[in-house]
């Protein structure tokens, strides 16, 4: 093998030959009746019947926004994914760390492209109703 074959060699050795997509940057605003929602979580878990595949990963919301730059690993990879969003009112009591319940947990469906995407989402009213508290014990 010649020089300039092993220098080629060594290049892709060092960047890397891999085929898997760069992590989406994913951020956003949470509201629930108009305003930010305190506190809560977003799940994105892979939609495997949509080719989707993964681990699934979880964002913090703060004041009614969230950021996967926040998060380890920072960022998602592109594809489908169910989300479940649950809110709290930030209000650190024991056994609920992030403060009561505002909402019900609410799932929907989610495509993510890549390059860095905002998504916000905007919680419907009717989550408020009968609200089945929970403690959350991460206190």
């Amino acid at each position: 093998m010649g020089a300039s074959r092993w220098l080629l060699l060594l290049a892709m050795i060092v960047t890397g030959c891999s085929n898997e997509p760069k992590l989406v940057q994913l951020s956003g605003k949470v509201t629930f009746k108009g305003k930010p929602v305190p506190a809560g979580y977003i799940t994105l878990t892979p939609d495997v019947a949509s080719g989707t595949l993964g681990q699934t990963v979880g964002f913090q919301i703060e004041n009614g926004a969230y950021d996967s730059n926040k998060e380890t690993p920072p960022g998602i990879g592109p594809g489908v994914y169910k989300v479940m969003i649950a809110g709290f009112d930030g209000k650190k009591i024991p056994m609920f760390g992030q403060g009561k319940q505002i909402f019900n947990p609410i799932e929907q469906q989610l495509t993510v492209s890549e390059g860095t995407v905002t998504q916000d989402f905007t919680i419907p009213e009717s989550a408020g109703e009968n609200v089945r508290i929970q403690p959350t014990a991460d206190s």
